[in-house]
């Protein structure tokens, strides 16, 4: 019944999973979509960000900036 890979659990009473939740490790900036405008000097490119990661707000305005989460659960 291991949910997440970690196997049984048989004849063991604690079980500790690590884990790491990592979004733009390299730092690749996401460009939003590009001008559309034909009259604009900026026709053609990208002048803002993309939007968050979600609706609840996870990477709001500031989507490309990395963000790396640890986790530890431990079951018993």
């Amino acid at each position: 019944m291991g949910a997440m890979g970690g196997g049984g659990s048989e004849g063991k009473k604690y079980s500790l999973t690590a884990s790491v939740n990592a979004r733009n490790v390299f730092n690749i900036v996401n460009l939003a979509a590009p001008n559309g405008n034909l009259t604009s000097p900026f026709f053609g490119q990208s002048t803002s960000t993309a939007g968050g990661f979600g609706p609840f707000g996870g990477g709001g305005n500031a989507a490309g900036n990395r963000r790396i989460e640890l986790q530890l659960r431990l079951s018993f």
